[in-house]
């Protein structure tokens, strides 16, 4: 160990700090946004203007209704729980209220209530303009205004937007693969599961997973560690930071730059924080 620095105690650490979202960094640019909300645009106009397309999500339906045995199917409807909406937002919101108590400040519960805000009103809002049946109840076109509402598909969108959330929650804690697998394989696998079990059109998942990666990259360009907060709401991650200095204070005030004698000459002491 180096001289003049006094030793850290395990028990002295401070919490780890709140991540960033650093699983990509912070978007610089609008464009992969922008070609996200134009590919779901064009989506959308195909199942509209071009018949083909309609045809497709038909003949992924009767493929899969004739490609069932029990037990992929038993697989599937675990895969497809990957985006029950409920038990993800539990999750998300408990894991936001761990670290929010860890850690002092209000930041991680007002990601984890902000996503299933946004998320709800994009993908709710789309599916009650749009009208569209299931593969086994409705039709299988747009603006059929049958009360029917199931594109895009809320579940792949939750697959890809909580888990997403919970990657950046846990940024610090998860190894940059385990965050990435985390953050990007749940709404793959919800696509499988959900399109094989004929819940959804095929083109329903594509539209799903479409906004959600959208969802995700407009939550990543929020600085969520640095975006400002009323001191009563952010004060406790202050007040821990300072009650953290002062565990590693030798003595009262001002004492830790005292010279300690010892042959042959004086040794000052190190901050120990």
């Amino acid at each position: 160990m180096t001289a003049g620095r006094s030793a850290r105690t395990p028990e002295a650490r401070p919490p780890r700090p709140l991540g960033q979202p650093a699983l990509t960094p912070v978007p610089r640019g609008w464009w992969p946004d922008a070609l996200l909300v134009a590919a779901f645009a064009a989506l959308t106009a195909a199942l509209v203007w071009w018949p083909p397309l309609l045809q497709v999500d038909i003949a992924v339906r009767d493929w899969c209704d004739r490609h069932r045995p029990p037990p992929v199917a038993w697989l599937m409807r675990v895969l497809d729980y990957f985006g029950q909406g409920g038990p993800l937002i539990i999750v998300t919101v408990g894991v936001s209220f761990w670290l929010a108590w860890q850690h002092r400040t209000i930041r991680p519960i007002i990601l984890a209530g902000l996503a299933p805000i946004v998320s709800t009103v994009l993908i709710v809002g789309l599916k009650r303009w749009t009208s569209r049946g299931a593969p086994h109840q409705g039709s299988v076109r747009l603006f059929s205004d049958g009360g029917e509402d199931f594109y895009p598909s809320g579940h792949v969108s939750n697959g890809i937007v909580y888990f997403g959330v919970l990657a950046i929650l846990l940024a610090p804690y998860l190894a940059v693969p385990v965050r990435r697998v985390l953050q990007w394989l749940p709404g793959v696998l919800v696509v499988i599961g959900t399109t094989y079990l004929s819940y959804h059109w095929l083109t329903d998942s594509i539209g799903g997973y479409l906004l959600g990666l959208l969802i995700v990259r407009l939550l990543l360009r929020v600085p969520w560690r640095s975006v400002p907060l009323p001191r009563r709401l952010d004060r406790l991650a202050l007040g821990g930071h300072q009650a953290h200095r002062a565990v590693h204070r030798k003595g009262p005030p001002g004492e830790q730059h005292r010279r300690v004698p010892g042959p042959p000459r004086k040794i000052a002491l190190g901050r120990a924080c």
